[in-house]
């Protein structure tokens, strides 16, 4: 009786561990797939649209040529966002510096504690946003 218990619980194991290792895998397939470039999600839409709409080749060619322009425009939008983020990064770290040298280390670190509470949010881990200011017993500010 014991030796079938340990038998019927050792295969039991080993299916759970089978399962987690083919989860594990298939999470990681998907992963480590390379991204597609903006050119080929755009000939991925034509495609779909190209089935669906029953386009012409004519249409089909048009659509390709206005996709790909509009992958290019949002990838140069992208690139300028990006820009405008650091550049306006690199201006904040300016004034902090030039406001350090203002104020006494007291109002600095007063300065840098109050900065920002209760207006600016801030994203946690999981992305939702919370903000900074305190919270009483029952989750209020």
């Amino acid at each position: 009786m014991r030796t079938v218990k340990f038998l019927s619980l050792t295969l039991l194991m080993s299916i759970i561990c089978t399962g987690m290792t083919f989860a594990q895998q298939q999470r990681g397939q998907k992963g480590g797939k390379a991204k597609a470039t903006q050119e080929d999600r755009a000939a991925q839409k034509v495609e779909k649209m190209k089935k669906t709409l029953d386009l012409t080749p004519e249409q089909v060619k048009k659509i390709q040529e206005l996709q790909t322009q509009l992958a290019k425009d949002q990838e140069q939008s992208r690139a300028a966002a990006k820009e405008k983020r650091q550049d306006m990064k690199a201006k904040k770290e300016a004034y902090d510096a030039q406001l350090k040298t203002i104020l006494t280390p007291e109002q600095y670190q007063k300065y840098q504690d109050n900065q920002g509470q209760g207006q600016r949010k801030e994203k946690n881990k999981d992305g939702a946003q919370q903000g900074k200011g305190k919270r009483d017993k029952k989750g209020k500010k």
